[in-house]
């Protein structure tokens, strides 16, 4: 599942994306994960009640990716600050096994550089320390990758 690239060993990583009408940037964020030189082990989009084609777009990844799966959630409207993607996060989470060195929440508009995870990766074999590792990401906004 891993294409080795470098000194680094794989590890198996999960990623959970919570989603809420996404389809405007979904396709780009899958796209940025099959195209990691560290594949994920499982990636698991939690549609939480979207109303847009977000659903299909995801379904069409899964198609062609046996590791990339699909939850749908109906998440009440609840008025706390980031409680809608906590609650969607977990969900994606109950229905992982242990089987991971580590788990990403991430967004759904994020664009990964090819080379991300195998960075993180790195870092993590670095220090056995190292608890939490991140980097650069772009987002598109407006048709305008940042």
């Amino acid at each position: 599942m891993f294409i080795f690239v470098g000194n680094y060993q794989p590890m198996n990583y999960y990623i959970v994306i919570p989603a809420h009408n996404e389809a405007q940037h979904i396709a780009l964020t899958l796209e940025s994960l099959v195209n990691q030189t560290a594949l994920p082990t499982k990636v698991v989009v939690v549609n939480d009640n979207s109303t847009d084609e977000t659903e299909n777009i995801v379904n069409s990844f899964i198609e062609k990716y046996n590791w990339i799966s699909l939850v749908n959630n109906s998440s009440e409207a609840k008025h706390l600050p980031g409680s809608k993607v906590i609650l969607a996060f977990n969900k994606g989470l109950e229905t992982l096994d242990e089987n991971y060195d580590f788990i990403v929440k991430a967004d759904a508009d994020l664009i990964f550089p090819d080379d991300y995870f195998e960075t993180i990766i790195t870092h993590f074999q670095s220090d056995s320390k190292i608890g939490m590792a991140g980097g650069f990401c772009y987002v598109e906004k407006n048709g305008i990758i940042m």
